[in-house]
Parts: C-alpha cells; structure tokens; sequence
C-alpha cells in the first residue's frame, strides 16, 4: 500500500481518519490509482529500489489521493463522480465541471520525479 495510517497522519499531515478499515480501504484503492498511472512501475516491493526523493514522492502521491477520495465522497469518488450536465427532455441541469477521479496533486507528485513519463529512453 506504500503508506500506513501513521505515515499518513503524522508525516504527510493528511485530514484525520479514525476508522482504520476506512483507511485501508482508501489506502489501498489509492495505491492501485497510482499503480495504473505509473504503468506498474514502481508495483509491489518495487519502491524500495528507487531513488529516496522518488519514494518520498510516490508517498505523498498516495496519502494526496487518499486525502482527495475522503473530501470527495470517499470509495465512490473513484467511479467518477458527478456528470457536468444533465438534459432530460425539456429538463437542463448544469453542474461544476465533474470530479476528476485523480488528485491534482498526486499527479504533481509523480510527474516531478518522472513517474508519469511514457515515451521512451535512450541509453
């Protein structure tokens, strides 16, 4: 999962969450985020070979969108949240623009240490 309850709250500072398997829950649905944005590349036991600014990096990417799934409806948020508008007949609603699925700074903080790169290198 990258992240425990006490790296979450006593390091990164994240929004209090009480309920332990809350925690988890989110925890581990964060990680799998941040699994799928980085192509699996730092999956598993993996982090522990890269660099320490990108470990500490990949951390706060997962407490960041732990944060962002508990003030945005939590397990759900990551379903998409609300659509931006509705029309149903004669009937119009228009929201904000959605929830985005990933925290903005999640992906600031695996774009700053090249997590997020998908082209390729030459070595």
């Amino acid at each position: 999962m990258y992240v425990d309850s006490a790296y979450y709250h006593d390091t990164y500072n994240g929004v209090p969450i009480e309920d332990a398997d809350l925690f988890a829950r989110l925890g581990s649905r964060a990680a799998d985020l941040i699994n799928q944005l980085t192509k699996y590349a730092i999956h598993g036991d993996n982090l522990t070979k890269f660099h320490s600014i990108v470990q500490e990096n990949v951390k706060k990417a997962v407490c960041a969108q732990i944060e962002y799934m508990l003030q945005n409806g939590g397990e759900t948020s990551i379903h998409g949240g609300s659509p931006a508008s509705v029309s149903v007949g004669n009937f119009s609603y228009q929201g904000g623009a959605g929830n985005e699925i990933v925290s903005p700074a999640a992906i600031s903080h695996l774009r700053s240490v090249g997590l997020l790169y998908s082209g390729l290198s030459v070595l």
